[in-house]
């Protein structure tokens, strides 16, 4: 009988980014250089990635960029691994939407299965392309150590879904900035479909 194979993934969140505490969603904004340093510090003590996949947007994919030039790595921008839009919120200051939309704000928190933002992406539909750029990148980097550099949301609801876990409970997981949480799939000795996905770590992160 074969060895079993195990590709280890690494999902990682961009950092502090301009513009302080708004809703950027879909909205293509830098990283601040605080989370240069942060994003850098967390890279520094984590050695072994083979494989990146990198969400397009610049406060993920500026990043992932040099990184894989350092380090000589193949480097993948896949658009799957955007932000969800967070539609008539998008660019706000997170304390403003809550205060002027605080209905709709509470239904989205409380029930993001049922409710998605004003305009905004449901989450299913994030749901799916997030897991299909998974999977892809499973079959691309199989055996090796991938990492992908995303969002907080989109991480969020990936996770979610990779461990079964509702809708409603996705807000339970907290993805602060440079939140690195790792993933190991054993795929199948026979080749069948009954791969096994573990949660390794979560938030692990230079302070």
């Amino acid at each position: 009988m074969k060895e079993p194979i195990t590709t280890t993934v690494d999902l990682l969140r961009h950092a502090e980014c301009e513009g302080g505490p708004i809703f950027r969603g879909s909205t293509d904004v830098a990283l601040a250089p605080a989370g240069w340093d942060r994003l850098r510090r967390v890279a520094a003590v984590q050695p072994a990635w083979q494989y990146i996949v990198t969400s397009p947007l610049r406060r993920c994919c500026a990043f992932a960029e040099e990184l894989a030039g350092q380090r000589q790595l193949p480097l993948q921008v896949d658009p799957r691994l955007r932000e969800m839009s967070f539609g008539r919120w998008e660019g706000r200051p997170v304390a403003e939407v809550w205060d002027d939309d605080f209905d709709a704000a509470s239904a989205w928190m409380n029930d993001p299965e049922s409710h998605a933002p004003p305009d905004g992406e449901p989450l299913d539909a994030v749901r799916k392309r997030a897991l299909a750029a998974f999977n892809d990148a499973l079959v691309a980097a199989r055996g090796q150590h991938v990492l992908l550099v995303a969002h907080g949301g989109l991480n969020r609801i990936l996770l979610g879904a990779l461990l079964s876990m509702p809708g409603a409970a996705l807000h339970r997981l907290e993805t602060p900035y440079a939140c690195l949480t790792r993933l190991c799939v054993t795929h199948a000795a026979d080749g069948s479909d009954g791969d096994m996905l573990r949660l390794v770590a979560h938030n692990m992160h230079a302070g």
